[in-house]
């Protein structure tokens, strides 16, 4: 295995226990499960073939797109939330999934097609993923798709005219429909106003950014050198998910979240070279598995800190949950095994 990757990996989990911890004593029996989960899933993908993977990407994601629509209908969460599948003690939620798919999907078509081949199809595939966790409703994950959609795009080198006639189409499809999504689904809208609460100093319990009050109380509270595992964290709703980097900051000071900073660059520099070693899709692969971890934790961090609105995507490899956890020890894991293929090559050309 990468010695950077793993050693990378293990540190981020160690700071997840850490804040699960703090936020929820209970709960850390269970997330220490998780986290051997996680563990195994990594292990599994440095061992998988990504070459084999993007021979049934296809198959994979339409997969996923049958697991999304299932959950709509068998799945369950509070209120009318419709995101999760529940088998026991154990829960799985496919839009978790789906980034991972989406990508080696993407990746492999690029592959096959070239970047200037036309991309009404994926881009179908793209939307639907997209349209199928908005009415979960899970307005934040869909957006954090979409993104990612367009970022592998780019970087494929796929033509701009191309991008920005898809995106224009898109949006007369979405425009008669978003009255009635934000009425249906007030949730958003309400994070937004809190959000702009938050930005006047009036955040009250009531609202969603009170969480990044809290969270920001917290996060001076650790101080330096932070208050240590058995510190008394003040009240902060969702301290072992959304808002888990808060806990985090609280239990290991200001150094320690600076460390889980460190990391995450030295993720997403480690992806970038690898990307640069690589070719074809097995490239694209790399450097889109890395934006996923990168701009999934900058977003989680930018939200706990009060750069943006509340959204509730979680922490990779930090925060209390299954399906994050084990979808992103997965990705870790294909990143691992994608360098050592890289090695192999390199090592078959020095010696040939």
């Amino acid at each position: 295995m990468d010695p950077v990757y793993l050693l990378t990996a293990l540190l981020l989990l160690a700071f997840g226990l850490l804040g699960v911890g703090v936020a929820e004593p209970e709960l850390l029996q269970g997330h220490l499960l998780r986290v051997g989960m996680a563990l195994l899933a990594m292990a599994a993908g440095s061992l998988l073939p990504v070459r084999s993977l993007l021979r049934f990407a296809l198959g994979l994601h339409l997969l996923t797109l049958l697991l999304l629509g299932l959950v709509l209908v068998l799945g369950d969460g509070p209120g009318e939330v419709r995101r999760w599948f529940y088998l026991g003690p154990v829960a799985f939620q496919p839009s978790e999934l789906a980034k991972l798919t989406l990508v080696l999907y993407l990746a492999s078509f690029v592959g096959r097609k070239g970047s200037d081949y036309p991309i009404l199809g994926p881009a179908l595939l793209v939307g639907g993923t997209v349209g199928l966790v908005l009415i979960e409703p899970d307005f934040a994950t869909a957006l954090f798709l979409l993104t990612l959609g367009a970022l592998l795009f780019i970087l494929a080198g796929v033509p701009w005219r191309r991008l920005i006639a898809i995106a224009l189409a898109g949006l007369l499809v979405i425009t008669p429909f978003s009255g009635f999504y934000l009425s249906r689904f007030a949730y958003v809208s309400e994070r937004f106003s809190g959000f702009l609460s938050y930005v006047r100093g009036e955040a009250s319990p009531k609202e969603a950014a009170y969480q990044v009050v809290q969270a920001q109380k917290a996060i001076l509270l650790g101080g330096a050198l932070g208050q240590g595992p058995g510190g008394s964290l003040p009240h902060l709703p969702e301290a072992h998910n959304d808002m888990v980097f808060a806990s985090v900051v609280f239990a290991t000071g200001w150094l320690g979240g600076l460390m889980v900073l460190f990391l995450y660059l030295l993720l997403f520099l480690r992806g970038f070279a690898l990307s640069l070693r690589l070719q074809g899709p097995e490239s694209l692969v790399a450097m889109s598995l890395t934006l996923y971890l990168t701009l999934q934790a900058a977003l989680n961090i930018g939200v706990t800190v009060g750069f943006l609105p509340v959204t509730g995507v979680p922490l990779p490899l930090i925060s209390y949950g299954g399906s994050s956890l084990l979808v992103s020890g997965l990705a870790l894991g294909l990143l691992m095994g994608l360098s050592r293929e890289a090695s192999l090559k390199e090592v078959r050309r020095w010696s040939s």
